[in-house]
């Protein structure tokens, strides 16, 4: 019986040590607060800036569709009634952003950025790779009401922002240089079918031609027309009629071998949410880290005061 009494927690006794300890544990939760502090100032420092984005209007890639435009009215496979249609538009649209969204979240993308920003010789691979994962990019979902997010951290608010912007103005000339690749190898493509089909148009006018000339050679022999004879001179002179469709095609590829334009500098995206710099930072966290060491400092006055009258006791 007096065992179990012995063993019971005295929560009177307990409240009146810490009482009488206060001031330990005033001065634990001050020491906590100091070290928080302390801490924060020395710290390394993380601000995020961040951008949303969502796919560009037509007035950005104008000339990249007028390119495209002019293309699809020399293909051989194109019809000119759906060369305004505004669902192309869209499929044009889409195609740059998305290919915009491959660069932005490429690794090498963002490897290849801050390796072009300057003092390569510093830049050891594990500092690489940290500037490397100091950029994120967040898919949209339209499902959940999230649009696509980049964020990137840096130890100034400033220097976070600024790079994020020259991080999207250097992914957009990737993008452009991409897209001028594909633009140039359309471009080709479309060529190469032209002269295919001009060699078997100019085939077929030769067969043609050679028939015409072998019949009428027939005939002069038999018959020894003056008259037949005449026209089979004439024929020889003039060599194979060309078609409409052989002038045609001739004319269609005049014009493709100039080649495509050269893109002006094209913005492949849409802000939703510009990269201004942050005005809180990310990591340390004053306020919480105050908190946390507080509580603990208070903690550690707290058992501090009970040991101390523990041994006052004794």
């Amino acid at each position: 019986m007096h065992s179990s009494i012995d063993n019971e927690l005295d929560v009177e006794n307990c409240v009146r040590r810490l009482w009488r300890g206060k001031k330990w544990i005033g001065l634990g939760l001050l020491l906590g607060i100091i070290l928080a502090w302390a801490y924060t100032m020395f710290a390394s420092q993380k601000w995020v800036s961040v951008a949303q984005f969502s796919r560009p209007d037509l007035t950005k890639i104008t000339r990249y569709y007028q390119e495209l435009s002019k293309l699809n009215q020399f293909s051989t496979d194109s019809d000119p009634a759906t060369t305004s249609d505004m669902g192309d538009i869209d499929s044009v649209l889409e195609a740059v952003y998305q290919t915009f969204l491959q660069q932005v979240a490429s690794v090498d993308n963002r490897r290849r950025f801050w390796l072009q920003q300057g003092n390569t010789d510093s830049l050891t691979p594990t500092l690489l790779d940290r500037r490397v994962a100091s950029i994120q990019f967040a898919p949209g979902d339209k499902l959940h009401g999230t649009v696509d997010t980049l964020m990137l951290t840096s130890e100034h608010a400033a220097t976070s922002s600024q790079l994020l912007k020259q991080y999207l103005a250097f992914t957009d000339q990737q993008v452009m240089n991409q897209v001028q690749q594909q633009l140039s190898a359309a471009w080709q493509s479309e060529i190469a079918k032209i002269e295919q089909q001009i060699a078997f148009e100019k085939s077929v006018a030769q067969a043609a031609y050679d028939q015409q000339v072998k019949q009428l050679k027939n005939d002069a022999t038999q018959s020894g027309d003056n008259q037949t004879k005449a026209a089979i001179n004439i024929i020889e002179q003039t060599g194979p009629v060309a078609s409409d469709s052989l002038l045609h095609d001739q004319a269609r590829l005049t014009a493709l071998q100039s080649g495509p334009t050269s893109l002006k500098p094209f913005t492949s995206w849409t802000y939703l949410q510009s990269p201004e710099p942050p005005i809180s930072r990310q990591s340390p966290r004053l306020p919480l880290l105050m908190v946390m060491w507080g509580l603990v400092g208070a903690i550690i006055g707290a058992g501090i005061a009970l040991t101390q009258r523990e041994k006052k006791k004794e």
